[in-house]
């Protein structure tokens, strides 16, 4: 069930980004690092615009999986297609029928099962026309606080935490934040404290996402380091692979102390920027021993 919806990066320059809470009826486990594949519905307005000129009732009865259910509600779990003249004339159960189911969408975990509740961190996915994504708009937007929440767990064992307690060096941007919040959480309560987080976004005065709780374990000592990356708060823009390379030398002294890395974030620009960062300070026999050590782990998308 859909419990808590905050918005994270009020009057931002970029889109909107919530920090969401869901709860179960009974307790469910999952490692920090962990997936979640959440099936979106369709909103009631892309469902009434659909259907106009069809013919049909939103209250028709039909069948899906062997039950019963109004149109509309059928129709919130089908891929709505844009051009419909080769669905005109067909009754409502041929027309649910005739449509693709709507697929999962993929988003990591930000919390940990002892919190209580599963989070995420999502950002507000817009189309070109202002519409907003399938996913990002039934979770932030169009679930209202109570709706029931389709998903499933993911195991993610690529991206779990190292069996011994190594020191960690977590880079993101954005909402790869999530990831590494679920790391974190992990870490600190099992009093792990040489945890160092490279964090980018647009503007501090905005966009610095969990602010209160970063700064927290920073003042607590559960956060040994954060370096800060805000692009667009100064003329020439900072990205996390910029503090990574001002950072090379504590990199290579941490690395040295056995440290892992893990990044989460953005495939395009922040990962593959980071990625140079360490080839180039490192060399690339260094990180692919890294890689094959599995002290070099990434979650990006």
């Amino acid at each position: 069930t859909l419990t808590q919806r905050t918005l994270l990066n009020r009057d931002s320059s970029g889109s909107d980004v919530y920090l969401l809470g869901l709860t179960a009826t009974s307790p469910q486990t999952w490692q920090a690092g962990d997936l979640v594949e959440v099936l979106p519905r369709n909103c009631p307005w892309a469902i009434e615009h659909f259907l106009e000129g069809l013919g049909l009732a939103n209250s028709e009865g039909v069948l899906v999986d062997g039950m019963a259910h109004p149109l509309d509600q059928a129709l919130a779990t089908r891929q709505l297609p844009t051009h419909r003249a080769h669905l005109v004339g067909l009754h409502a159960q041929a027309l649910v029928d005739a449509l693709v189911p709507l697929g999962m969408r993929e988003y990591s975990i930000a919390s940990i099962a002892s919190d209580g509740v599963l989070e995420l961190i999502v950002r507000q996915e817009r189309h070109p026309d202002g519409s907003l994504g399938l996913g990002s708009g039934w979770l932030t937007e169009y679930a209202a606080i109570g709706t029931a929440i389709s998903l499933r767990l993911r195991r993610n064992s690529g991206f779990h935490l190292p069996e011994a307690p190594v020191p960690l060096i977590l880079l993101g941007n954005g909402t790869g934040l999530a990831g590494l919040r679920s790391l974190l959480k992990a870490r600190v309560a099992d009093g792990q404290q040489r945890n160092w987080l490279l964090f980018g976004e647009r503007n501090i005065a905005h966009d610095f996402l969990c602010q209160d709780e970063l700064q927290g374990w920073l003042a607590s000592g559960d956060l040994a380091l954060l370096d800060l990356a805000f692009s667009r708060d100064q003329e020439e823009k900072i990205y996390v692979q910029d503090r990574l390379r001002e950072s090379a030398d504590v990199l290579r002294k941490w690395l040295a102390d056995g440290a892992a890395i893990y990044v989460c974030g953005s495939l395009q620009g922040m990962a593959a920027g980071v990625d140079k960062a360490l080839v180039d300070i490192l060399g690339s026999d260094a990180v692919e021993r890294l890689i094959e050590q599995g002290r070099y782990r990434r979650d990006v998308y």
